[in-house]
């Protein structure tokens, strides 16, 4: 569905970033301000998505319009689903106030001119996952979805700690899963298992790195910081099939 009415809302506090018909589609976007935070609501099967780049202050003033397209853009965060349009755009405003948004179709397509190039990769690999169809990716398949994206996210938002272990985590298949102490001690940090909870809570990029695979102690599910918490993590995990993990029936009986 084209958004020809939605665009004529002001949904930030700054200017939207439109695709209002396919005319426009073919005229270039100016007179925006370059650089700085973009977001943009990605529909998929379990509801509403949302993303979240920025474009690094060199790039954006190498730019001669908006409508040269960033090409060192870093994704900054992702919110999954559970959240209202609304509550969505108030979440990512909360923490980036001066953020622009960018309304595509409504599917999912976006104008090229106002995305980063992996953009349009993002958007099918979320909307893929939400409809399990990453279930059967292969090793090799998922280590090169890894090794892309490791490049693509901006990292200087996190601590070196925090990235170390999500790092580690991003590095768990699907299917697979793991504790917060395992993770301690596969940084050699086997104290820091409340540390390690703590660096997953605060994750930028859940989904993408998959932070609702690691579970407390003895496999038991622990709290979960997207929205529906731990009942989210749960059917995640339940999605991509993941057997229970070795430990949770010993901590039943």
């Amino acid at each position: 569905m084209v958004v020809a009415e939605q665009v004529r809302k002001v949904v930030t506090s700054t200017t939207a970033v439109h695709w209002p018909d396919v005319a426009a589609k073919r005229q270039p976007l100016r007179h925006l301000p370059r650089g700085g935070y973009r977001m943009a609501l990605i529909p998929t099967a379990w509801g509403l998505s949302a993303a979240v780049w920025i474009v690094p202050p060199d790039d954006a003033a190498e730019l001669a319009s908006f409508s040269q397209k960033p090409q060192t853009a870093l994704l900054a965060q992702v919110l999954p689903p559970g959240l209202s349009c609304e509550a969505l755009r108030t979440a990512i405003l909360a923490r980036h106030p001066a953020c622009l948004e960018v309304l595509g179709d409504g599917h999912g397509t976006f104008h090229s001119d106002v995305i980063p190039k992996w953009f349009p990769e993002f958007v099918r690999y979320l909307q893929q996952y939400y409809t399990t169809g990453l279930r059967g990716w292969t090793d090799l398949e998922f280590v090169g979805h890894w090794t892309y994206w490791r490049s693509r996210l901006h990292w200087s938002s996190v601590t070196p700690f925090q990235r170390s272990v999500l790092e580690v985590v991003a590095g768990i298949p699907s299917g697979e899963k793991r504790t917060y102490g395992e993770i301690a001690r596969a940084l050699g940090k086997p104290a820091a298992s409340r540390a390690v909870g703590a660096a997953l809570g605060a994750n930028p990029w859940p989904v993408l790195v998959p932070c609702h695979r690691v579970l407390g102690a003895g496999g038991r599910m622990t709290g979960f910081s997207a929205p529906g918490g731990v009942v989210t993590k749960q059917r995640m995990l339940e999605m991509e099939a993941c057997p229970p993990h070795p430990m949770a029936a010993l901590d039943r009986q």
